[in-house]
């Protein structure tokens, strides 16, 4: 499961790292994209999610990295209008 950064710019320019214990989230997001902060929000929920169940097929617990992050990105995405948009800089 190889670990994989989302690399993104929120509306105000600011640059962020999101990250998922899993590759799974290169199925949820593509480079060059922009998308709406709550569209963001709810496709990261999932994502995230995703990544974490992987977690727990494999070892058999959840990835607590993945559900703080999903927790972090929530937090973040309040400081935001929902309409604005998020571009997806880069997926490594």
């Amino acid at each position: 499961m190889p670990v994989t950064y989302v690399n993104i710019k929120w509306p105000d320019d600011k640059t962020d790292q999101v990250y998922s214990p899993s590759s799974v989230v290169e199925e949820y997001f593509k480079s060059g994209q922009e998308i709406t902060v709550e569209e963001f929000l709810s496709t990261c929920n999932t994502a995230l999610g995703e990544a974490s169940e992987r977690v727990r097929q494999k070892y058999g617990y959840a990835c607590t990295s993945a559900q703080a992050e999903s927790h972090r990105i929530h937090e973040l995405c309040q400081t935001y209008d929902h309409s604005k948009k998020i571009k997806i800089v880069s997926i490594k």
